[in-house]
C-alpha cells in the first residue's frame, strides 16, 4: 500500500516535470527500480544526491522539487522490493537490530507528525482555504505544503530503514554514512565551480557569498550553511577512522574541500558551528574508544586491527599546545609578513611535526645539552643569514630554501632506535636556523612590524620545542608507521586550515567588514525577531500557531510599510494569462529589486531585442535585464527600462490601465556566459522599480539579433513553468531568521515542545544512552549541534532540503543504537 501510494503521488508529479514529463517518468521508474533490487541500500540513493536535486531556476517549481520524486521513488520502489521480498530474507536477532524505537519514543513521533500536520492545515486556511497550483508563491496556500512537507518524507522512509537496519544494520550504517559522505562532496564541488566560474577560488575581498546548488537561497537564507554542518561531521568521523592508505587520502581531501566550501560561505554562523559541533564529536569519539579498549584491549576483527589506546592527557595537551602556538605564530607573522611569510611558517611546521622519535633516546641532560648548544648555533646561522639578506636581494628567499633542504636531509639520515646525542644538536640547530629563516623572510617582505611580530612567533615555537623535547610525555606524535603518516597528515590538514583561517580573516576585506558589524546584525536580527513575534496574536496562535508557511504573508500584510517585499501572481482575463509583477516598497536600489528572472541560452549577435505587452494603473519603471547569474548575484550585464503609463482617454478623463507595446534594445555584453567547464549562467529578469506599484504583463519575448526567441513560456499560458524569482540583497522579510522562533509562529508552542523534547532526547541518547557506541552516535550529535547553532541566526527549516535533512537525522538518531561490540572495530 505504501509503495502504491508513493507510486501514484510520484508519477504525477513526474508526468508534470516543467522540464520534460517523459524523462522525468523514465528516471523515477529507474530508481524505482534500483530500490526495489537493492533497498537496503536506499540511504545512499536518497543522499547522495540531495544536494544537487533541485532545479527550480529552469524549472520555475517550488513546491515540488526533484527531492519529492527521488523520495517517492525510493519509497515506492523500496517497500515494493520488501513486500517481495527481494534482497535479504532473514530478520537480524532482536539483539543485532540497528534502529529500535521504544513505545515513549514512538508516540514522540506521532506527536511531531500530528503537530506538524495541523501546522498544514492552520497554514492553508489562514491562506485563504485550499487552492492546488502547481507554480504558486510564498503567499498563496501551496506554501503550507512546501514549508511542512520535509518531516513527511523523512517519515515516508522511516518504515523501510527500520526494516533495513534489522535485516543488515552494518550494511544499512555503511550506506547511510557514504549518502551523508557523498551529499557533502556533491555540495562542497558545486561550491567550488561556483567560485571558480563566478569570481575567483582566493578573492576573499568581493562581496560574494557562495549559495551552491540550493536554490532556496534565492531569498537569502542559509540553506547551503545549515547542510555543510550538518554532513561535513560525518566525513570528519570517516576520516579518523578509516584505516585504508587511500581511502584515508580521499576523505583527507573531501574534508579540506569541503572546509574550503565553509570558508566560503563568510557564515559568521558557519564559523560558530564547526568547532562548537566538532570538538563533542571528538570528545564522544574518544569516550567510544576508551570504552572499546576497556573492554578488550586485544580485540580485533578482519580487516581492522587492534583498537589503538587513545594518546595520554599530556599528549593531547601537547597536541593543543602546538595547535595553538600555530595558529598564534600565524597572526602573528600574517600580520606583517603577508602570505609569503605564512607559507614560511607553514615549512617551519612541518619540519616540527617530521622530527624522528629517536631524539628522545638521549638521557634528559644530553637532550638540554643538545637543546642549548642546537639553539646557539641556529641563532648563529640565523645571525648571518640576516646579514646575508640585508647586503643580497632575495637572499631571505634562498637561505630559507638550503635551511629547509638542511632539515630535510637530516630527517633522511635518521638512524632509528639508535640514541645519537650529536645528531639531536644538528636538527636543533638546523630546525632554529630555519625559525629564523622565517622571520628574515617576514622581515625582508614586511620591514621592520614584520620582524617583530615574527620574533614573537619565534619565541612563542622555540619555547614549545624546548618543553616537548626534554619531556617526551608531551610529544604527540609517538606513533611510527602508516598511523604515525595519519597523525602527521591530519595534524598537517589542521595547519593549513588554520593558515586559510588566519589568510581569510587577515586578507578579507569582505569578511573583515562582516565581522566588524556583528553588533549592528544582532541589533537587527533581534529586533526582527521581536517584530516576527508582535504578529502572532491571541493565545491560540500562540498555543498551535499561525499555520505553516504564513510568516511571509503576514509579515507582507502586518509589518512594517516600509519593508515590504515584491510579489508576483498569475491572473487571467479570459482565456489570457497575464503576469501581475509589483515591486516593493522598501528601497529599490539596483540590487534589492524583487526579480522575475529565467535562465537563457546566451546570445551571440551584438544586440538583444526586448518586446513586451504591458499596462500600469499609473505611471512606473519596468526593469529589463540580460545578466550573468548563478542565483543572486548579478555581472556583466546589460540593462533598460521602459515607462509604463497609464492611457489618457480622448475625452480627458481620467487615465487607465490598457495594454500598449513597448520595444527596447539591449547591447549584448562581451564574453556573455563565458566557455568550457566554468561557463556561467545567463539570465534575463524583468522588475518593477517603482515601489509599491503594480504592473501587469501579458506577453514578453527577447530575440537575438536575429530575431531568434530566447525565452520560452513568455505568454504565460504554462503559467510560471521555467520563470523563477528572486530578492537578491532584502531578505529579513522572507524569513524569521531563527529556527525555534520558526517553529513557534508556524506550530505554536505545542511543536516548538515536542521538537525541542525529541532534540534533547537524540542529543542524551546518543551522548550517554543506549545509542552512544554506534559508530555514527558522535557525527550524529555533531550535526545537530551545527544544525542548532546555525539555526540559532536563520530559519533552515523552512527550506526544504535542509529540513527534510534535519528531520532525518533527528528520527534516525532516536531509535539508533549499537550493537553488542560494535565499538571495538569502529575505533582505530
Amino acid at each position: 500500500m505504501a509503495s502504491l501510494l508513493c507510486g501514484t503521488v510520484g508519477l504525477e508529479l513526474a508526468w508534470h516535470h516543467p522540464l520534460s514529463g517523459l524523462v522525468a517518468v523514465a528516471l523515477w521508474l529507474a530508481v524505482a527500480l534500483m530500490s526495489a533490487v537493492a533497498w537496503v541500500q536506499t540511504p545512499l540513493f536518497v543522499l547522495a544526491p540531495l544536494a544537487v536535486c533541485g532545479l527550480a531556476p529552469l524549472t520555475g517549481w517550488i513546491t515540488f522539487e526533484e527531492m519529492d520524486l527521488l523520495v517517492t521513488a525510493v519509497v515506492s520502489g523500496g517497500n515494493l522490493g520488501f513486500a517481495f521480498g527481494l534482497g535479504p530474507r532473514e530478520r537480524a536477532p532482536a539483539w543485532r537490530q540497528g534502529l529500535a524505537y521504544p513505545a515513549a519514543t514512538s508516540a514522540l513521533v506521532l506527536a511531531l507528525a500530528a503537530s506538524a500536520l495541523h501546522g498544514l492545515w492552520r497554514g492553508v486556511q489562514d491562506a485563504g482555504g485550499w487552492q492546488f497550483g502547481w507554480f504558486q508563491g510564498y503567499h498563496e496556500p501551496m506554501n503550507a505544503v512546501r514549508n511542512s512537507k520535509a518531516i513527511f518524507l523523512a517519515l515516508a522512509l522511516l518504515p523501510l530503514w527500520v526494516e533495513a537496519a534489522r535485516m543488515q544494520p552494518r550494511r544499512f550504517t555503511r550506506a547511510l554514512r557514504g549518502g551523508l559522505v557523498l551529499a557533502l562532496v556533491a555540495a562542497a564541488l558545486a561550491a567550488l565551480w561556483e567560485r571558480a566560474a563566478y569570481t575567483a577560488l582566493l578573492d576573499f575581498s568581493s562581496d560574494y557569498r557562495t549559495t551552491g546548488s540550493f536554490w532556496e537561497m534565492h531569498v537569502g537564507g542559509a540553506a547551503l550553511d545549515g547542510f555543510l554542518v550538518m554532513t561535513l561531521p560525518f566525513a570528519v568521523l570517516t576520516l579518523l577512522r578509516t584505516r585504508s592508505p587511500a581511502y584515508f587520502v580521499s576523505m583527507l581531501g573531501v574534508v579540506l574541500l569541503a572546509a574550503y566550501a565553509c570558508l566560503t560561505t563568510f557564515s559568521r554562523g558557519v564559523y560558530l558551528a564547526l568547532p562548537l559541533a566538532l570538538v563533542p564529536m571528538l570528545l564522544l569519539a574518544d569516550a567510544q574508544r576508551r570504552r572499546s579498549h576497556a573492554v578488550d584491549p586485544e580485540s580485533t576483527q578482519a580487516g581492522v586491527g587492534t583498537v589503538a589506546l587513545p594518546l595520554p592527557r599530556l599528549a593531547k595537551l601537547g597536541a593543543l599546545a602546538m595547535a595553538a602556538a600555530f595558529a598564534l605564530a600565524s597572526v602573528l607573522v600574517f600580520t606583517g609578513g603577508g602570505y609569503r611569510g605564512l607559507i614560511a611558517l607553514l615549512g617551519v611546521m612541518l619540519v616540527l611535526l617530521s622530527m624522528p622519535a629517536s631524539l628522545w633516546l638521549p638521557g634528559v641532560g644530553l637532550r638540554v645539552t643538545a637543546l642549548m648548544l642546537g639553539a646557539l648555533l641556529g641563532a648563529l646561522a640565523g645571525g648571518a643569514s640576516w646579514a646575508l639578506s640585508m647586503a643580497v636581494p632575495k637572499a631571505a628567499y634562498v637561505n630559507y630554501a638550503v635551511a629547509l633542504v638542511v632539515c630535510g636531509l637530516l630527517r633522511w639520515r635518521d638512524k632509528p632506535g639508535l640514541a645519537q646525542p650529536f645528531y639531536v644538536t644538528a636538527v636543533c640547530a638546523a630546525w632554529f636556523w630555519l625559525l629564523a629563516s622565517m622571520v628574515i623572510v617576514a622581515d625582508y617582505w614586511g620591514g621592520t612590524p614584520a620582524r617583530w611580530t615574527s620574533v614573537a612567533a619565534l619565541l612563542a615555537l622555540g619555547g614549545l620545542w624546548s618543553v616537548q623535547l626534554l619531556d617526551a610525555r608531551f610529544w604527540p606524535l609517538r606513533s611510527t608507521g602508516y598511523r604515525g603518516l595519519r597523525q602527521r597528515a591530519l595534524l598537517v590538514a589542521g595547519l593549513v586550515l588554520v593558515m586559510a583561517v588566519v589568510a581569510l580573516l587577515g586578507g578579507g576585506a569582505y569578511l573583515r567588514d562582516r565581522a566588524a558589524t556583528w553588533k549592528e546584525d544582532g541589533r537587527l536580527r533581534i529586533a526582527h525577531w521581536q517584530a516576527g513575534l508582535q504578529l502572532m496574536h491571541g493565545p491560540e496562535q500562540w498555543l498551535l500557531g499561525k499555520g505553516a508557511g504564513r510568516f511571509v504573508a503576514s509579515h507582507f500584510y502586518e509589518g512594517p510599510i516600509q519593508s515590504h517585499i515584491g510579489d508576483y501572481r498569475l491572473r487571467t482575463e479570459g482565456d489570457e494569462s497575464f503576469l501581475a509583477l509589483t515591486g516593493g516598497k522598501h528601497s529599490l536600489s539596483y540590487g534589492e529589486m524583487f526579480r522575475i528572472t529565467q535562465r537563457i541560452e546566451a546570445p551571440t549577435t551584438p544586440t538583444m531585442r526586448v518586446r513586451v505587452l504591458a499596462r500600469s494603473g499609473v505611471e512606473s519603471d519596468l526593469r529589463f535585464e540580460v545578466c550573468e547569474r548563478h542565483l543572486i548575484y548579478i555581472g556583466n550585464c546589460s540593462d533598460r527600462g521602459v515607462h509604463v503609463k497609464p492611457v489618457v482617454p480622448s475625452d480627458g478623463g481620467e487615465p487607465v490601465a490598457l495594454w500598449q507595446p513597448y520595444d527596447i534594445e539591449l547591447k549584448t555584453p562581451s564574453d556573455l556566459g563565458g566557455s568550457g567547464l566554468l561557463s556561467r549562467a545567463v539570465t534575463f529578469s524583468m522588475a518593477v522599480g517603482t515601489p509599491g506599484v503594480r504592473i501587469d504583463i501579458a506577453r514578453v519575448a527577447l530575440l537575438d539579433g536575429t530575431g531568434r526567441p530566447l525565452l520560452v513560456n513568455g505568454d504565460f499560458n504554462r503559467e510560471m513553468a521555467h520563470w523563477f524569482f528572486s530578492s537578491d540583497k532584502h531578505h529579513l522579510p522572507w524569513h524569521f531568521k531563527n529556527a525555534a522562533l520558526h517553529v513557534l509562529f508556524e506550530q505554536g508552542l505545542v511543536g516548538l515542545a515536542l521538537l525541542g523534547t525529541a532534540y534533547v532526547l537524540v542529543l542524551v541518547r546518543l551522548s550517554v544512552g543506549r545509542g552512544r557506541d554506534h559508530p555514527l552516535a558522535p557525527a550524529f550529535v555533531a550535526a545537530l549541534i551545527g544544525f542548532a547553532v546555525v539555526g540559532a541566526f536563520d530559519s533552515l527549516i523552512d527550506a526544504s532540503r535542509i529540513g527534510f535533512l534535519f528531520f532525518l537525522l533527528m528520527l534516525l538518531g532516536l531509535g539508533l543504537r549499537a550493537m553488542p561490540g560494535e565499538g571495538l572495530p569502529r575505533s582505530a
